[in-house]
């Protein structure tokens, strides 16, 4: 009797966990129709590659990255990856993957070199966003200074 009491709260937390991933996606569907309404633009109007993921792309932009464990949309998230909208950094020491865009990398690698005593001039998530960097290997620290390195050129 006890097993299938346990049986049936898996399967009824497997459920749970599936309808919140399905929420986290109607959620974005939703964002995006309400964009499209506000620019009076229809989907057919509207090129392909802004149709995809557009409100996830945005959050990316307003937070300079994400943390993937925040992301309930993992498919989405997948396909932004395959198509090269996202990039994936996986921070190892950290046990930590984020997603964000070239552009923000390219926007913070273009503020190198820059001193350790004038690192405050970067907000927090931009310093954050250094440091994973830096772990990566695209940011090294040579004479106190942040400066990029040949890795990172594939962002420039």
């Amino acid at each position: 009797m006890s097993s299938q009491y346990n049986e049936c709260i898996r399967l009824i937390r497997e459920v749970l966990e599936r309808l919140e991933a399905i929420e986290g996606e109607l959620d974005l569907i939703k964002e995006e129709l309400r964009e499209l309404r506000g620019q009076g633009v229809t989907r057919s109007q509207q090129p392909r590659s802004q149709q995809l993921g557009g409100g996830l792309l945005k959050a990316i932009s307003n937070n300079l990255f994400l943390d993937t464990r925040d992301i309930m949309a993992k498919r989405l998230l997948k396909r932004l990856i395959d198509e090269g909208k996202v990039v994936l950094l996986r921070d190892e020491t950290a046990n930590r993957e984020v997603v964000t865009t070239k552009e923000i990398i390219r926007k913070l690698l273009s503020k190198l070199p820059i001193s350790i005593n004038e690192i405050d001039k970067l907000n927090d998530r931009e310093y954050e966003l250094l440091t994973i960097l830096n772990r990566l290997g695209y940011v090294l620290l040579k004479d106190n200074k942040y400066v990029a390195s040949e890795a990172a050129k594939e962002f420039i």
